[in-house]
């Protein structure tokens, strides 16, 4: 579960780009939450879903995660995934 990285400068698009392609040659799903995350969306091609708040994500995880499921959630703090990774604990 990925979302926005703020703060990046000039390179931010590339480098969202870079960590979607990242994430998606080591993940089954890259949930890339929220507009500032479509770049990671881009990286990583189709391996891909993109709900548009964490709300959203969420209730897609829910649906989708099974025991035994690891769950990595990283972006900035202003993306305020902590909420999910809260939520799933």
């Amino acid at each position: 579960v990925l979302g926005t990285m703020l703060e990046l400068g000039a390179d931010s698009e590339a480098e969202h780009r870079a960590v979607g392609a990242y994430a998606a040659a080591r993940a089954d799903v890259v949930v890339a939450v929220g507009e500032g995350a479509r770049p990671i969306a881009e990286g990583a091609g189709g391996r891909t879903v993109t709900p548009a708040d964490n709300n959203a994500a969420l209730a897609w995880l829910r649906s989708h995660l099974t025991t035994g499921d690891v769950v990595l959630v990283k972006a900035s703090r202003g993306a305020r995934l902590d909420e999910i990774a809260a939520a799933l604990t």
